[in-house]
């Protein structure tokens, strides 16, 4: 639905607006009372856009189309239940005389467009998108509309999906470890949505995709929702159902999602397992049968040669026909990956310390904070601290993501929770492969500042109770940092008072 000035109006408008009708036909006056159903209201809107999207002037849209006069279409990318993907000019970038102008657009589909929900289905996929900051997530930038054609925007990848990548190779894999590297990038990219509560729920190879620099980026959550038990089932419910619209992959689907169930990170994890299975064996799991066929069949998946035990527990477990008995998310997936195992320590996952070497990391990070943050008694011995130049290469590379990964977190306040999905886990994993890196030892000294001038909040409103608990798990994690320590001395001068 548009203004007079073609620019998208928000649900609640949409609402507000499809109500003013609907009392204007009934009533045939120019004045207007409010519904106060919000069930009906919200039918009311989608009757409204619906019939907008049905009367607007349908113009065809493909290569040198123009969205919204601002991007024009020049190559398209690929197509998928959704709609079509383009690769698309952004005049705005081309007049500010950016260097990289270029983003992807996709633009919903027709059999979308006649559904009466397929306006909120889209809104809703590019709020979802929007709240998934990871770098294994594709980026979104917005959603609009031009006429009759919805679209969203978002970043541009170049490189391949998955599904092809994987086709070209057939019966053939990847090496193992570019496998594995795959596989946990995928993982952390689920684990991450999982942690927000939102399920992707069409997790397959197709919205997979590996960068040119061989960074994965999950794509496509237009059909993810809300874990059931999050608040924001409430905030976003509407009565669109994806699986109504065929949006979905049978041959990556879990039995719930055939069956219709509710979504859960478990489904996910199905998926995942499917296509981790998929790069190791260079096979589908069940010879690309429905989980629901392969469950009535009683077929078992056969362990690839020469997989490593842990590996092959993990993907089984994933794998398990009945949510009951399968891995309950991504993160779990990624911990049952990581099992120990000799001369495995270059394929655990940069962001998840596995407990069988807790023990050990916690000893070097100790040793890197003695050596930045101090000793008792002031004793300080020299250290160089050293930058990722000196680096090799393939260090360099993982340093850099870990660097990345640690950013993410920061800004979204994952400072030192939850375990294993934190800047604070992700600089130590730095520590461990290189144990003076000057980034990674600077970051956890600028962890501890935050913390310090949050708690300090915390001291000034007389908040002493949380702030000493707050201060307590800091410390754990940060012994050794003397605004944190000096805090603690003025919380314990506090309470003495």
């Amino acid at each position: 639905m548009a203004t007079k000035d073609d620019r998208p109006v928000s649900r609640d408008e949409a609402t507000k607006l499809a109500t003013t009708k609907t009392v204007e036909s009934q009533t045939g006056a120019d004045t207007t009372s409010p519904v106060t159903d919000p069930a009906q209201a919200s039918t009311q809107a989608l009757t409204a856009i619906s019939e907008e999207l049905a009367n607007a002037t349908s113009e065809v849209v493909t290569i040198g189309s123009v969205l919204k006069n601002r991007f024009v279409l020049e190559e398209m990318l690929g197509r998928g239940g959704m709609g079509v993907v383009y690769k698309a000019r952004d005049l705005r970038k081309v007049e500010a005389m950016d260097r990289e102008p270029y983003i992807a657009v996709k633009v919903l589909s027709k059999d979308f467009q006649t559904n009466p929900d397929s306006f909120i289905a889209l809104q809703r996929e590019s709020k979802k998108a929007q709240q998934l900051a990871h770098p294994n997530i594709v980026t979104v930038y917005d959603f609009d509309r031009d006429g009759p054609n919805v679209f969203m925007t978002m970043e541009l990848l170049e490189g391949e999906p998955l599904d092809q990548l994987i086709r070209r190779l057939r019966p053939g894999t990847l090496p193992f470890q570019e496998a594995l590297s795959i596989i946990e990038q995928m993982s952390r990219a689920l684990a991450y949505a999982h942690s927000e509560k939102i399920v992707h729920s069409d997790f397959k190879p197709g919205n997979v995709f590996l960068t040119s620099k061989n960074v994965i980026k999950v794509v496509d959550f237009g059909i993810a929702r809300a874990a059931k038990d999050s608040d924001r089932v409430v905030e976003d419910a509407t009565v669109f159902d994806p699986g109504s619209l065929g949006a979905l992959t049978p041959t990556y689907a879990s039995c719930e999602m055939l069956e219709y169930g509710a979504p859960d990170p478990r489904d996910d994890v199905y998926g995942l397992a499917v296509v981790a299975y998929e790069l190791l064996a260079g096979t589908h799991p069940f010879g690309r049968k429905p989980a629901t066929y392969a469950r009535d069949l009683e077929l078992k998946p056969r362990r690839p040669k020469e997989l490593p035990k842990e590996i092959w527990q993990a993907i089984f477990h994933g794998l398990a026909f009945e949510r009951e008995k399968r891995t309950t998310d991504a993160t779990q997936f990624l911990r049952e990956m990581s099992g120990p195992r000799a001369g495995r320590d270059e394929m655990r996952p940069k962001w998840l310390v596995p407990v069988a070497s807790a023990g050990a990391l916690s000893l070097v990070v100790t040793v890197a904070a003695m050596l930045f943050f101090g000793q008792p008694n002031d004793i300080q011995p020299e250290t160089v601290l050293e930058d990722t130049a000196t680096l090799d290469a393939d260090t360099q590379e993982k340093v850099a993501n870990l660097l990345e990964v640690a950013e993410v977190h920061v800004l979204v306040g994952r400072y030192l929770e939850p375990s294993g999905s934190s800047a604070y886990d992700a600089y130590q994993q730095i520590l461990v492969m290189h144990q003076n890196n000057r980034q990674a030892v600077e970051g956890l000294q600028a962890l501890g500042d935050r913390i310090e001038e949050r708690l300090r909040e915390h001291l000034r409103s007389g908040d002493h109770e949380e702030g000493i608990k707050q201060l307590t798990k800091a410390l754990d994690s940060l012994p050794r940092h003397q605004g944190l320590i000096d805090l603690k001395n003025q919380f314990s001068k506090q309470a003495a008072r």
